[in-house]
């Protein structure tokens, strides 16, 4: 008979190094509930389970009550700090994660996990049943023998499994000698003490010698080092009380019941009741996946009165395949009685220049949904001309509202046959994220999910997991029904979602601002942006050379061959080798778990020495090079010769577009080599220009005005230097007497302010001390009141509603201010005074595009908006326009809002972006 295995989980390890996984980027729901400690641990058990398929699995865990070990020696755990409160906040979740996939869970008021599990390792442990302690805990080693062993949790995709040998490897001593291991080097987590001044390597030598604690002490003048010798004398009347407290009890009361503890794979990592917790606990895909497998039947059952053919349908609504004639009248009549109705389309691929759309789905709810083919082969007594003039006359239709997920690539599909669709939209990826800007998937599965707590046929049941197969080869019924239930779940969650955008005030961003802009940024995208790529190809060359030079100088500088891109080999080189920051007398230095850090942070403060400052500008040309001038090139589109970013509306949590696929957000404009890029961006005929307009310090600008500061409103009125009237208040001089360098900090405290600086960071971003720094915020505030007030006022209303808002009303929940401090509610302090004024600021630019589009478009100008970069756009513009485009682009945008204080927007025109800017 085979040996039967059982698994026992330190489950407060598990949950603490679940915890700290994810390190600074931790997960929260959409209400901020945190949440990585339960997703952290549900993903280890899954795979544990999957992997190991153990016959039986029990958790281990502490309770708060004091156990014999407190009463034996009060400092026990004294110098433990308070568990975290985002881990603590998570404890009932994350004991409803055991209890949903039925791991019996085993605590004892007084009696500690490890000798729960070291009671059910000895006394269940044998030939028969092995054991293995699941934990990170170097204690559970004294337990291990030929049936009991530890398995130790790593980083990656392998954990470890120690046995005897592997106890000899960690410790350089036996199982057996573990206890007298632990007794003479103590436990500082635990506040144990052990002998004064002897480590792990002094412990096992000592064993090693003389076998055992016990033989240690009887044989104190055999030992030669007197310091270790003195530091066992002196310890010797703690030395039990330290044995006793590291020794692993096996003897508790706890129950024993094998039969209880057995673990069924299938229902342990797939149950109802763990689905239900995956979805409200928003983790997307163990969620789906989870209920893929238990609600499989049931699912199908659903989707069968959900979603029946019109032949069958009895309730409910229909979906129909409409490639004849007579349907496809059907379906126009139906859009035709109706004000809203959902359209999707289903294409050959993702590329808005390249590929196609094969159909259009559409559904006016109840009513029906229809998938109408777009290609030759899917349809019956139809052309696909006809069709596409049929469709092009529903979607023309301007009386009535077109509602979508991910709307922007249906147009630009569909753009792509000549199909050219009329508003209103309604976007319910974008409505979801307006709803709720921090969660973090807004995809169309997440959202039924969420909404509509149903789980939608996924993609890849047609085209595979990988898109291996084309959408052209799919079934045509399966094709049908996915596609309707899309644009039918579709129309279901605007219906949902519109009453929630209406109570939480943000029907007019939705309606004015973000749906407006959608086919402004389809239009973008599709047009695309000119690179020379022969001057990427020449500036490439160049970087490749200095590269090369810059390593033979960093290999002189540091006298030996390196990987210059290791961080570890750098950080023995610089720290160790060469001691750089004793040299510099540089004291504080950052280290990661791996090492010494070799950040820039770091390399900046050691920047006097030439290795640093070249490993500096060796990593600038290596950035360069390897992010925009090789990749670049290779991104530019073959049928249109032009690069086409995508921006996204629903990435950043302040209302901040963004950009992927490239990012040309990024392009770096501060070094002479990052310049150089940027003259690569040109229009793409000799007789056209690039324009470029920038709003001037726009975030200031915001501040004033939702600060209402009367000192800095009349410095704008009066086009003041801000820095320089700033500087003046804060080392009370006249503005004229302000040098270079005052208005310098100056500016760095203007800018500061609003992202949350305090005195620590003016400090060391200026160079001046703490005190002085101090001075100066003090004064700044004392300078502007304003300001402070609205500081304030912004934190204490973002605590009372739970979120922030911009002028137009979007809004930025923050349920971390709900804690008790710490630097989660420091950080969301910060996100309550600066998304007020950056999100107002990307709403304002977002304004002055739609205002720009139309103008242009009414104009009937040829000049293009290409790109926009945060608080500037860029233009592809005729010579002949280039008068009357400025006007209406520095028009528009001072004039996209009307604030308390004047815009300022520079133009600037060039034969490449770099002269532009």
């Amino acid at each position: 008979m085979a040996t039967k295995r059982l698994f026992i989980i330190d489950t407060m390890a598990v949950a603490f190094r679940a915890f700290y996984a994810f390190g600074m980027r931790p997960l929260t729901t959409s209400d901020g509930l945190p949440v990585s400690a339960v997703f952290g641990t549900a993903m280890f058990l899954n795979k544990l389970i999957a992997e190991h398929r153990p016959e039986y699995l029990v958790a281990a865990c502490d309770t708060k009550e004091p156990t014999f070990r407190h009463k034996m020696y009060p400092q026990y755990k004294a110098n433990r700090t308070e568990m975290p409160e985002d881990l603590a906040a998570q404890l009932p979740l994350f004991f409803k994660l055991f209890e949903a996939m039925n791991i019996p869970m085993i605590r004892r008021p007084g009696i500690e996990a490890d000798d729960i599990a070291g009671t059910l390792a000895h006394k269940l442990a044998g030939p028969d049943l092995h054991v293995y302690i699941v934990s990170g805990d170097k204690d559970f080693m004294q337990l291990v023998n030929d049936h009991v062993f530890v398995y130790q949790p790593k980083k990656g995709d392998e954990s470890v499994i120690i046995d005897r040998e592997g106890v000899r490897l960690k410790f350089g001593v036996l199982p057996e000698q573990v206890i007298d291991c632990l007794t003479i080097i103590g436990d500082t987590s635990d506040n144990v003490p052990g002998v004064h001044g002897i480590g792990e390597k002094g412990a096992e030598k000592l064993l090693t010698d003389f076998g055992s604690l016990n033989n240690i002490y009887e044989n104190l003048e055999n030992i030669t080092n007197k310091r270790q010798r003195n530091a066992l004398e002196m310890a010797r009347d703690k030395i039990e009380l330290t044995r006793t407290l590291v020794t692993i009890k096996l003897d508790c009361d706890v129950p024993l019941d094998i039969n209880e503890m057995i673990c069924c794979h299938e229902t342990s990592v797939a149950n109802k009741n763990l689905a239900d917790l995956y979805g409200q606990l928003e983790f997307k895909n163990l969620a789906a996946k989870t209920s893929d497998i238990v609600n499989k039947r049931a699912r199908e059952e659903t989707r069968t009165s959900f979603a029946q053919p019109a032949s069958t349908q009895v309730t409910g609504p229909k979906y129909v395949l409409a490639n004849t004639p007579e349907l496809l009248v059907d379906v126009l009549a139906h859009v035709s009685a109706a004000d809203t109705f959902c359209f999707d389309t289903e294409t050959t691929g993702l590329n808005v220049i390249t590929d196609r759309p094969i159909g259009v789905s559409i559904s006016v709810g109840a009513e029906g949904s229809w998938y109408i083919p777009l290609i030759n082969k899917h349809l019956a007594g139809l052309s696909t001309e006809q069709v596409i003039e049929c469709v092009t006359v529903m979607l023309q239709s301007p009386d009535k509202l077109k509602v979508g997920h991910n709307i922007k690539f249906d147009l630009q599909m569909l753009a792509n046959i000549g199909i050219a669709v009329s508003g209103p939209f309604a976007d319910t990826m974008v409505a979801d994220y307006l709803i709720d800007a921090n969660a973090r998937f807004h995809n169309l599965d997440a959202c039924c999910l969420k909404y509509l707590n149903y789980q939608k046929i996924p993609t890849s049941s047609l085209i595979g997991a990988n898109g291996e197969i084309s959408m052209l080869s799919a079934d045509l019924d399966d094709l049908t029904t996915y596609a309707c239930e899309d644009a039918d779940l579709t129309l279901r969650l605007y219906r949902h979602m519109e009453p929630l955008l209406k109570e939480a005030g943000l029907l007019d961003v939705f309606r004015d601002v973000e749906m407006l802009l959608v086919p402004v940024l389809a239009s973008m995208e599709q047009r695309g942006i000119f690179v020379d790529k022969s001057h990427l190809q020449e500036l490439d060359i160049k970087l490749t050379d200095m590269i090369l030079k810059l390593e033979d100088q960093i290999y002189d500088l540091a006298g030996e061959e390196f990987n210059i891109n290791s961080p570890k080999q750098l950080g023995n080189i610089i720290f160790e080798r060469l001691k750089i920051h004793e040299s510099l007398g540089v004291k504080s230095i950052k280290k990661t778990k791996t090492g010494y850090s070799t950040d820039e942070s770091v390399l900046s403060k050691l920047s006097a020495h030439d290795l640093p400052r070249t490993i500096l500008e060796y990593r600038t040309a290596f950035k360069l090079k390897n992010t925009y001038v090789s990749s670049l090139p290779t991104l530019i589109n073959g049928q249109s010769g032009r690069v086409h970013t995508s921006f996204h509306q629903t990435v950043t949590a302040t209302g901040r577009l963004s950009s992927s696929e490239p990012n040309l957000q990024n392009i770096p404009i501060r070094s002479e080599l990052g310049q150089s890029i940027r003259k690569a961006f040109k229009p793409s005929s000799q007789d056209s220009v690039i324009i470029s307009a920038d709003y001037s310090q726009i975030e200031l600008r915001m501040l004033a005005h939702l600060a209402d500061e009367k000192a800095l409103l009349q410095a704008f009125q009066d086009k003041e230097d801000i820095h320089q009237l700033t500087a003046s208040k804060i080392f009370s001089v006249s503005p004229s007497e302000v040098t270079q360098d005052m208005r310098s900090r100056a500016k760095a405290i203007n800018f500061g302010i609003i992202y949350g600086m305090g005195p620590r960071r003016l400090a060391a971003d200026t160079g001046v001390t703490l005190a002085e720094a101090t001075v100066f915020i003090d004064k700044y505030f004392a300078g502007y009141p304003g300001i402070s007030t609205y500081i304030n006022n912004s934190i204490k209303l973002a605590r009372e509603h739970g979120y922030c808002e911009t002028i137009t009303g979007r809004r930025r929940p923050l349920p971390e201010l709900s804690y008790s401090g710490g630097r989660a509610a420091a950080s969301a302090e910060n996100i309550a005074v600066n998304t007020p004024i950056q999100g107002s600021a990307a709403d304002l630019i977002k304004l002055a595009m739609i205002k720009i589009e139309d103008r242009f478009k009414a104009k009937g100008l040829k000049s293009k908006m290409i790109l926009q970069v945060h608080d500037e756009l860029l233009f592809e513009c005729p010579k002949e326009e280039i008068d009357e485009a400025v006007d209406i682009i520095k028009d528009s945008m001072e004039h996209a809002m009307t604030l308390k204080v004047p815009l300022d927007v520079q133009i600037g025109i060039g034969s490449n972006w770099l002269e532009a800017h």
